[in-house]
């Protein structure tokens, strides 16, 4: 695994990476909000900045987008459809062979366009040619809203971002915004009912509009649910196909596990564990603070929580914390299997359940969730790595990331394929 190197914006900060101390920092009230400090043009005001009264009146607002209804059409309506089709695209390209080379990462991001589309409110994602416009932008926006981990020129990146936000406004968001404005309009007149209007984030912001917001609010909590919809999904899935591959090879025995969701989320959550999209936050003391563990962090103080080393943390998650082992026992502390990736506190990530699915109830999973439902239908399509094209790490980013990772798909035996999943 690559190794974790401290950025240079956080050197000068109180870095703090034990997991406990994390924790508390992250369920306290004493501290706000001291991350994106650079990409607050992108975020300004968004769910993401926001503290105190005006972040919990946000979340309650946009809740309706991760209630169990709404997850349900997220994972079997906007993702599943979707990740068929496009499998189904790749192996029609298949040569003599039976096999296709595709790059993991361009497939991943576009296989969460209409998640990302659904959940944000973005019209028009219709055809080939729009929809790998669409991707285009949620790159360029998803490399601008993490300048901070950038090492290229971060001016550089952020002009870059906002100049495209503009073309996105103008190709995309533009209309979208004003379809959604209209719609609300036309409820409040009595013209359409409640039924008639779509669930997603824009049409939210219009139903509880704010006269304190300003007009390009909308575009910036768009901004940051497009480039969250697909952000933590893109970054993690492609390490869970390198654990596996490894596992694999060492555990021959587990090879036949594939198909078999429980061993599988048990491997994705390894993997969000070990690889965080943010892998640090950074939070202000509102106040003078003395932690459970005795230390102090003054008034005004800016601490930078390093996610890596307190999600590898050896009295939290056993001797071999720093290790891919899907069979990882339970933590005795109560802590998520994905330890600290998803937040906590009050700034908890809204969206996990749907990168994870939701919970079981009894013995079923009602949703499957992003990575898992994605990972099962490359392995259907016996996905492999290229051992004679090994992935590229972005070499621009602090982030341990990829910038391609070249797989082959082929087609499945019949006696390879998994049972159907219920819709």
């Amino acid at each position: 695994m690559r190794e974790w190197q401290p950025p240079a914006h956080i050197a000068t900060m109180t870095m703090i990476s034990d997991y406990h101390e994390i924790d508390e920092i992250l369920r306290s009230k004493d501290f706000r909000q001291g991350s994106h400090t650079e990409s607050k043009p992108l975020f300004a005001d968004s769910l993401l900045l926001l503290d105190g009264p005006e972040h919990r009146e946000r979340r309650r607002m946009e809740n309706p987008l991760f209630d169990r209804n709404s997850l349900l059409y997220y994972d079997h309506k906007a993702l599943n459809p979707v990740v068929e089709k496009m499998i189904a695209d790749c192996l029609a390209e298949a040569g003599p062979d039976g096999r296709v080379k595709v790059d993991l990462m361009v497939l991943v991001r576009a296989m969460l366009h209409r998640i990302a589309a659904a959940t944000t409110g973005i019209d028009g994602v219709d055809t080939p040619e729009r929809t790998e416009r669409f991707r285009f932008f949620l790159e360029e926006l998803g490399a601008a809203a993490t300048v901070e981990w950038s090492k290229e020129d971060h001016a550089e990146v952020l002009r870059r971002g906002l100049a495209l936000r503009e073309e996105f406004v103008e190709e995309f968001f533009g209309a979208s915004l004003e379809r959604r404005r209209k719609l609300v309009e036309d409820y409040r007149a009595g013209r359409i009912s409640r039924e008639d209007l779509p669930i997603d984030l824009l049409t939210l912001l219009f139903l509880h509009w704010n006269d304190e917001w300003d007009d390009e609010l909308p575009l910036r909590e768009a901004t940051l649910f497009l480039v969250a919809a697909t952000q933590t999904t893109t970054h993690t899935l492609p390490h869970v196909i390198l654990h596996l591959d490894e596992w694999w090879r060492e555990h021959p025995e587990d090879r036949g596990k594939q198909f078999d969701s429980d061993f599988l989320r048990l491997a994705i959550n390894e993997s969000l564990r070990l690889h965080q999209p943010a892998p640090t936050l950074l939070r202000y003391a509102t106040k003078d603070v003395t932690l459970r563990s005795g230390r102090k962090i003054a008034e005004g103080e800016r601490v930078a929580l390093c996610f890596v080393p307190a999600n590898r943390q050896r009295d939290v998650f056993g001797e071999d914390a720093d290790q891919f082992n899907p069979y990882r026992p339970p933590a005795a502390n109560g802590a998520r299997p994905w330890g600290l990736t998803f937040g906590g506190g009050a700034h908890v990530c809204v969206g996990r359940p749907l990168v994870t699915g939701l919970a079981k109830r009894d013995g079923a999973q009602p949703t499957e969730g992003t990575m898992l439902r994605i990972l099962r239908a490359l392995y259907a399509a016996n996905v492999e790595l290229d051992p004679n094209d090994p992935p590229v790490p972005v070499a621009s980013s602090h982030h341990d990331t990829y910038e391609r990772m070249p797989v082959f798909l082929s087609a499945t035996k019949p006696a390879e394929q998994p049972a159907p999943v219920p819709a």
